[in-house]
């Protein structure tokens, strides 16, 4: 465009000394003049406008090709800043307050926190090095709360009555902080196998590349259903609550389901318990076709305090019973069932 301009102006100036060249030659000779005078005059002007409107047309174009510039570039502009801002209305449709790496606390701010009574512990939410999905898997290793079942929270958030029975019974407006869950025949309580599978779960997920906020990484962490369930509600894009059955039968794997009639229709239950049982059923596949038993109903309906509380896709997977193994070579199995499980709910 400058180049454009440049040659533009020299065309006009060569043409401009031309017609003074030609005008003196003329006053030196004085009968040429007397004959070309007039001739003359008006060829140097036709010149000389020649030379402005070539100029102009330069200039013009020079506009022109600037202005042409200064939409694209405005353009470009708008065009990142509308990028900017559907990124950042994604963010906030999704609905996820954190993000970052490290230690999670409850935020009393966040929907429902205000029915936690257990909540001085802090979640830990790793990333993945490579390979990343862009998915925040919530692991929720069962129990492990010093004190939780002397602690009571609304089993619902409306402090409606349970309406099946389990650690309480149904009609209980609440239910406890978080149990304690039971033992293995060996002696082993079943918080410490719910944070071995944890763990060895969690670094199948990160190597897989998926983002993983880890509720427990130790035997008591503070935090009751209630808080936990909040954490994964603004952290996670869905959550896994790892536990193993009370029975003594060897019945196998299964999930928590959502149970149909009123807990149905009861918020956040009504708006999201489909995506519970998508993402149920999804475990139940992953751990079928890694080798684990599963339990011929494949489910079992209950009302839990996850359940009425989830904002994201959630799930309390029984892995076994107390009858069941619980050997590390069994957990690597079932994190590989899980891990699949989640691949199938996420279509990867």
């Amino acid at each position: 465009m400058k180049k454009r301009m440049e040659q533009a102006l020299r065309i006009a100036a060569v043409t401009v000394v031309t017609a003074g060249l030609a005008l003196s030659g003329c006053a030196s000779r004085s009968q040429a003049a007397e004959a070309k005078g007039p001739a003359a005059e008006i060829e140097a002007k036709q010149t000389a406008k020649a030379a402005e409107e070539a100029a102009k047309s330069a200039g013009e174009t020079s506009e022109a090709e600037t202005a042409e510039a200064a939409e694209k570039t405005a353009a470009s502009e708008t065009a990142g800043t509308a990028e900017q801002t559907t990124a950042a209305d994604t963010a906030a449709e999704s609905g996820k307050s954190v993000r970052k790496e490290g230690e999670i606390g409850l935020d009393p701010s966040w929907k429902y926190a205000a029915n936690s009574k257990i909540n001085s512990g802090k979640a830990v939410l790793y990333k993945a090095s490579a390979n990343r999905k862009g998915k925040v898997i919530c692991v929720n290793a069962g129990h492990g709360t010093s004190g939780g079942e002397k602690v009571k929270t609304l089993s619902h958030p409306d402090g409606s009555t349970k309406l099946v029975t389990g650690t309480n019974a149904a009609g209980a407006v609440s239910s406890k902080a978080i149990s304690a869950g039971m033992t293995f025949p060996d002696g082993t309580p079943e918080a410490k196998v719910t944070l071995a599978a944890a763990k060895i779960l969690k670094k199948k997920l990160l190597a897989e590349g998926y983002d993983v906020l880890m509720i427990r990484e130790s035997d008591d962490v503070q935090l009751d259903n209630i808080a936990r369930t909040v954490l994964a509600n603004n952290a996670a894009d869905c959550h896994i609550a790892l536990h193993w059955d009370s029975t003594s039968s060897d019945k196998g794997a299964y999930y928590k389901g959502v149970p149909e009639g009123k807990f149905r229709q009861m918020e956040p239950v009504a708006s999201h318990w489909q995506e519970h049982e998508k993402l149920g059923k999804a475990l139940i596949e992953g751990l079928r076709e890694k080798g684990v038993k599963i339990w011929s109903t494949e489910k079992l309906d209950n009302d839990l305090t996850q359940t009425s509380y989830s904002t994201v896709p959630s799930m309390d997977i029984e892995l076994g019973d107390k009858a069941s193994d619980h050997s590390e070579k069994t957990l690597e199995k079932i994190a590989d069932g899980l891990l699949a499980g989640v691949n199938k709910f996420y279509g990867k």
